[in-house]
């Protein structure tokens, strides 16, 4: 969110923080659920005092932001919902899973931060000169990488989510972001979604995958 960051800020308090289980936040024991991160995020807002505010969240992001916009309509100024979904059923399902065993099988960290940001980026990003050793850098230079304990929490909260039972309720005002290329969570599932709540805006980035705020800051 560093990239977007400076922009949003001329015109906005903003509030970017980890969800339980990464950057600095706890590590709890078990299995997390969404609605557990979005009660999070709410008691965050309240203990500093916010009572309404534009949610913003990306990927699982984009659950958290369906839960509140649900659970907690009366905060919600507005809701943006980037490369998302109502249901995690892709083949990355698998490859997360992957991911996990190879890391514990010794694999080494610049191959898979290569594998994980051919799923996350557009061909045309990582194509640029020395892209792919700019993401390993940075994925190295990590001072709090995410840990296997993390993984362990969040990775439950992903594979359980399912709004489609109460999507078409979010009465927020909503705009969805999707991008082309996006791997992920692939344009037609934005596309369910933008469907689905009502008066939802939908927008896509073309040559754009997973991370919009990335590959695309000043137009995000």
């Amino acid at each position: 969110w560093s990239a977007v960051l400076d922009q949003l800020s001329q015109h906005y308090q903003v509030l970017i923080f980890a969800n339980r289980g990464a950057g600095q936040t706890n590590v709890p024991n078990g299995a997390y659920t969404i609605k557990q991160m979005a009660d999070d995020t709410v008691s965050l807002c309240k203990a500093l005092g916010i009572t309404q505010a534009h949610f913003v969240g990306n990927s699982m992001g984009g659950y958290i932001t369906q839960t509140i916009a649900y659970h907690y309509p009366d905060m919600v100024k507005s809701a943006i919902i980037s490369n998302s979904a109502m249901i995690t059923q892709t083949c990355f399902h698998f490859f997360v899973q992957a991911q996990r065993e190879l890391k514990d099988a010794g694999a080494p960290a610049p191959a898979l931060i290569k594998a994980s940001c051919s799923w996350a980026f557009s061909y045309q990003f990582l194509k640029q000169p020395n892209q792919f050793e700019q993401l390993i850098n940075w994925g190295l230079n990590n001072p709090y990488p995410f840990t296997p304990e993390g993984f362990a929490g969040q990775y439950p909260a992903l594979d359980a989510f399912d709004s489609r039972p109460w999507a078409h309720k979010i009465t927020a005002r909503t705009l969805i972001i999707t991008g082309d290329q996006d791997l992920i969570l692939s344009p037609t599932l934005s596309e369910d979604l933008a469907n689905t709540i009502p008066n939802a805006k939908l927008y896509c980035f073309k040559n754009c995958g997973h991370l919009p705020m990335i590959e695309y800051p000043t137009q995000f």
